[in-house]
């Protein structure tokens, strides 16, 4: 079991300015179960109470419940060698826990359960079983009411066998003796010893719940710490076992573009407005496609991992089908025709009201001679009295056509069950791509963002237009660049003001936020040779808020003359001034100068994005960040950096342990301090002194914009 590299000393500091604070008590970790177990005298309660604070969870102390079964034990004059007769003194008993006071049938009894006599008889009244299992339901029923701090001696062994973070605190008889006898104002140190080291035997050799540490527990020697350090160093191992459980899954699968390119191919074609995306949004169960009452939504070729029965596929959405298309249609087409080309299946939508028009019989005939199986489909079958419609589509010589309703989802599930008949064998599992890095690529209107996804895949996978918002949706792919799988978002541009009615821009605007709180980097593209405006403001804000690994793309740098130089580096500072730290790479994506130094720039950002600073490291960098300049007094407080973490990466966030609130002047003094000391070019870090709350996880800022 995992050990501390140095051990610690606990004693109660006696510094008269610390006030013993460890961040503001709220649900840091909602339902979180911490067992801190240990003999008599290593802290447990003080440590179990302290930390229970600093995380907002509940105190549990299970060992004021085993001393007020003892006490009442002791009241009602029981063989205390008795189990039955000790059994059934605790089961008449009321014993209950309000706040950090215990009462033993509505009696404060809390001073008088440490006292003496009820320390000599707990021992031998928790030893039977017939008693540990009178309050064992009662612990775990307290633990169950929304998680807590629960210390004893058999907590994480048999109380709370799964608890989510165990420690087992332990000390020399010696010192736990000492503090005893501090704690009782008795000056027989060598007595207590005899008294403790002789309980230890008993508690360690009883054959019920000996005690002992959990196999999975983190021990903690507390002989020479003080009370501060061990809670800091208890709360700290909290946050990084939470943190290790939120990343049990950071690394790269071995080959997901190979997991993804093994699955079978489902393209979806057809005329403009027969309803392929409204099709496609149900068979994923969300909306990930834009759709609207109007054809032309719908331009770029989109993919998305779907599933149906336990068997995955990638379903291919596409534009409107047209005859003679010219200008953007024209591309539409093409990218529908290379759906159908690299597809194992392909639905042919119609629209199953109207029947079959020329451009269907057309289509038809080009999808018989490709050679790829073809399920011809009539949507809009609302109900059964449009289901005749259904059979004047036979002459498509398509085979026979199933009618649906893809808004409704009338008969969805029936052709989903065709559609995985007729699909090749592949992988029974969706392959898992969380850890692939996620790269959005946005910025205003018209800046090239395109044309920049494109360059990058090496194919015009998105529809390059001089008119703005050719692209609408967010369009992602999957690729292998220098050996590391990539996602690339192509993302639609956000308009300075939209006209009401305007749902398709409204939405795209949507997509755009989404893809940027979904990503874990970004490529934030500019257009150099344009003042910089509104949009790419609003742009920047989203990214500040998001937190996210930035590398800002100054586009159409070829553009670009001497003058325009010089305003763009005071724009930028104006522009970036939150960002100091994302680089920069200057390009041209309608020529690809200078395209190819963004992989290996993006690399570095993702290599520091999941960056861990070891705890140990990190703390020795604070103790000369203190040396060099400590914090600042609050008021009659001199205000302490006490201890920190690496809580979580993606980005990194710090939690710093103190006795108070710092400045934000303070914060970017440490932040700084951290970037001298190690490589975050390109991401953002978030310095809490508090605990972080789970849901804060998505979302994040960087220091100066703390939340309180």
């Amino acid at each position: 079991m995992p050990e501390p590299s140095e051990p610690t000393h606990l004693s109660v500091s006696e510094d008269p300015e610390d006030d013993g604070t460890w961040g503001d008590p709220e649900a840091v970790f909602d339902d979180l179960v911490v067992a801190i177990d240990g003999p008599a005298g290593s802290g447990k309660s003080s440590v179990a109470r302290l930390v229970a604070e600093g995380v907002g969870l509940r105190h549990v102390d299970t060992g004021a419940l085993y001393r007020a079964a003892a006490l009442a034990c002791l009241q009602a004059e029981v063989p205390l060698d008795d189990p039955t007769a000790c059994a059934e003194a605790v089961a008449r008993a009321r014993i209950e826990r309000r706040g950090d006071r215990t009462f033993l049938d509505g009696v404060d009894v809390e001073e008088e359960i440490r006292g003496d006599a009820v320390t000599a008889a707990v021992s031998s009244v928790s030893a039977h079983p017939e008693v540990r299992e009178q309050l064992l339901y009662t612990q775990r029923d307290q633990l169950a009411a929304g998680g807590g701090v629960m210390e004893g001696r058999d907590i994480g062994t048999v109380v709370a066998p799964e608890a989510d973070v165990k420690v087992y605190l332990t000390a020399s008889v010696e010192e736990r003796a000492r503090r005893r006898a501090g704690q009782l104002g008795r000056d027989d140190v060598d007595v207590l010893a005899a008294l403790i080291a002789e309980r230890d035997a008993r508690d360690g050799s009883r054959a019920i719940a000996p005690m002992r540490p959990a196999e999975d527990a983190w021990v903690l020697d507390t002989t020479s710490a003080e009370l501060d350090e061990v809670v800091a160093a208890v709360i700290a191992r909290i946050h990084e076992v939470v943190a290790g459980v939120d990343h049990e899954h950071e690394e790269v699968p071995a080959d997901p573009l190979a997991a993804r390119r093994s699955l079978p191919r489902v393209a979806i074609v057809g005329r403009p407005n027969v309803g392929k995306s409204t099709l496609v949004n149900r068979i994923i169960g969300t909306r990930v496609v834009i759709v609207e009452e109007r054809p032309g939504v719908t331009r770029d070729r989109t993919e998305h991992l779907a599933e149906w029965n336990g068997r995955p596929f990638v379903v291919v959405d596409t534009g409107g089908w047209e005859h003679r298309a010219e200008g953007m249609a024209a591309r539409i087409v093409a990218q529908a025709e290379a759906a159908v080309a690299s597809a194992d299946l392909v639905l042919f939508v119609v629209d199953g009201t109207v029947g079959a028009l020329e451009d269907d019989e057309r289509y038809a005939r080009l999808l018989r001679r490709s050679g790829v199986p073809t399920q011809l489909v009539a949507n809009k079958i609302d109900g059964e009295k449009q289901e005749p419609l259904v059979h004047e589509l036979y002459t498509l010589g398509l085979g026979e056509p199933i009618g649906i309703s893809a808004r409704h989802g009338r008969a969805v599930g029936d052709l989903l069950d065709q559609v995985v008949a007729a699909l090749p064998e592949a992988p029974v599992e969706i392959p898992d791509e969380s850890a692939v890095p996620r790269v959005a690529i946005v910025g205003k209107p018209n800046v090239g963002k395109s044309s920049l996804f494109n360059r990058i895949l090496g194919e015009e996978r998105s529809i390059v237009d001089p008119v703005p918002h050719t692209t609408r949706d967010a369009v992602d792919t999957m690729l292998e660049l220098d050996g590391t799988p990539w996602v690339f978002v192509d993302t639609a541009g956000m308009r300075r003001h939209y006209r009401r009615g305007e749902d398709t821009e409204l939405y795209s605007v949507d997509r755009t936020r989404a893809a940027i709180e979904h990503a874990d980097l970004v490529l934030f593209a500019i257009d150099a040779s344009e003042p910089l405006g509104e949009q790419d403001q609003r742009l920047a804000a989203l990214l500040r808020e998001a937190g996210r690994g930035v590398v800002l793309v100054c586009n159409k740098w070829d553009l670009v003359d001497e003058q325009r130089r010089d305003d763009l580096e005071r724009e930028l500072d104006r522009l970036l001034s939150f960002a100091a730290w994302a680089p920069r790479v200057n390009i041209s994506a309608e020529t690809g100068r200078g395209v190819r130094r963004l992989v290996p720039q993006l690399q570095v950002v993702w290599d520091n994005y999941r960056r861990r600073v070891p705890t140990r490291a990190l703390n020795a960098l604070l103790e000369e960040v203190v040396a060099r300049h400590a914090p600042p007094r609050r008021g009659n407080k001199q205000l302490k950096l006490r201890y920190a973490t690496q809580a979580e990466v993606a980005p990194p966030r710090f939690v710093l342990f103190t006795n108070g609130r710092l400045p934000d002047g303070y914060l970017r003094y440490v932040e700084r301090s951290l970037r001298e000391r190690y490589d975050f070019t390109g991401v953002p870090l978030l310095l809490d002194d508090r605990p972080p709350t789970p849901h804060r996880r998505r979302g994040r800022r960087p220091v100066g914009g703390r939340q309180r």
